[in-house]
């Protein structure tokens, strides 16, 4: 019986979900009862920062127990980071400012009725992994009022597929990527890359590495209707594609093929079958050609060129 208690309870240890895990990251701060609902101020100190990535600071409407938060006040939201940009360094004085009422998309929010707290959580460079998770409960001075304009709502895409606040979109390396957002409130928007792995000139993203993560903030200042907003869209950088000009083998004519990828790799050549390349021209006769273009990659950026081309002539 003692063998089988034990084998059960290892078997429960290993499917415990990792969020049901204690965080890493130590939370000290103040004052977090009876706060002003308008002009509260909150000082945080963190201790035994996650290696693995950053941390935002939100705050939100208390999430049923094993699930993230829903209801959060985006315009009071911190990022926690050695990375360029971050709002606050993980050793710094961390000043955070809630308010007793916010709007959370189309939901308003009274943290003088609702349970409302602080919530940590990694950052955009750690998705999906729950274990830094924890709340912090805060209360307010029952005299807050609700606002009396909502914040306003940022929509973006690149290339015309929407962004996500909560998901990395992926872009490869060099890739055309243009940016495109606009407010809800119909105000002119500021825009930043908080990771110098990303230039942004204008409206085009160009990733410089082939790994890792980027930051681009859009901000708008808010209208008379609206409330301002800093909205953050991670990026996850992937391995450029290495290319060539696509070419068309002809058994009437010699057929030239490029000499470098779109990355500026030299490509070789080998045919087979009924056709030959010698210094990059393409001699063929009937029957079945088989043309096979190779370069080499760059770690960290590009992938190699493997290009396979199979022509029948005629």
């Amino acid at each position: 019986m003692k063998k089988i208690a034990l084998a059960i309870a290892l078997i429960a240890s290993l499917v415990m979900p990792t969020q049901a895990q204690a965080a890493q990251t130590g939370f000290m701060g103040g004052p977090l009862t009876n706060l002003d609902p308008a002009s509260a101020s909150i000082h945080i100190a963190l201790s035994n920062f996650p290696k693995d990535g950053g941390l935002y600071i939100q705050e939100c409407v208390k999430p049923v127990a094993g699930s993230r938060p829903t209801l959060c006040n985006s315009a009071v939201q911190l990022w926690i980071s050695t990375s360029a940009g971050a709002t606050f360094l993980p050793t710094s004085d961390i000043v955070f400012k809630p308010t007793a009422a916010f709007n959370a998309g189309t939901t308003a929010v009274d943290c003088t009725v609702s349970s409302c707290g602080i919530f940590l959580r990694y950052d955009h460079t750690v998705p999906g992994n729950l274990t830094e998770d924890q709340f912090i409960a805060v209360t307010f001075k029952s005299s807050g009022a609700a606002p009396t304009k909502p914040v306003d709502e940022i929509t973006a895409t690149i290339n015309g597929v929407p962004l996500s606040t909560r998901t990395a979109m992926k872009i490869s390396y060099r890739q055309l990527a243009t940016l495109a957002a606009q407010a809800k409130s119909g105000a002119a928007l500021t825009y930043a890359s908080l990771a110098p792995a990303c230039a942004l000139k204008k409206m085009a993203i160009t990733a410089l590495k082939g790994s890792g993560y980027c930051d681009i903030a859009i901000t708008s200042p808010g209208t008379l209707e609206f409330g301002p907003v800093n909205a953050h869209f991670p990026l996850e950088l992937t391995l450029g594609v290495q290319t060539i000009p696509t070419f068309q083998v002809s058994g009437s004519r010699h057929t030239t093929v490029p000499m470098r990828s779109n990355f500026g790799e030299k490509v070789t050549y080998l045919g087979t079958g009924s056709c030959t390349v010698t210094n990059r021209i393409i001699t063929a006769k009937k029957g079945t050609c088989t043309i096979v273009a190779g370069a080499p990659g760059v770690n960290g950026l590009y992938q190699p060129l493997n290009l396979r081309v199979v022509t029948v002539i005629k």
